[in-house]
């Protein structure tokens, strides 16, 4: 059974690859295996991931980087890939 990334974890896996362009790529080469990464899961899981939207102009990187760690949540709108 897959496991489906919360809306909060896909909001950090965005705003990393906002922040992170290697990342970004790598996200955009397996997303999957990506955010497994990102979130520490097991490589074998099976996991449902979505589209990275671009980043809106009003963040502040302080902003994007406290999405990142968790210290602010942000639900991000999904889009199935």
């Amino acid at each position: 059974m897959a496991r489906h990334v919360t809306p909060a974890e896909w909001g950090r896996i965005i705003a990393h690859a906002w922040i992170d362009p290697a990342f970004a790529h790598e996200l955009s080469i397996d997303p999957a295996m990506a955010a497994k990464k990102f979130l520490g899961l097991d490589p074998h899981a099976e996991v449902r991931v979505f589209e990275v939207p671009a980043r809106p102009s009003d963040l502040s990187q302080p902003q994007v980087e406290d999405i990142r760690d968790g210290t602010t949540v942000a639900f991000m709108p999904l889009y199935s890939c």
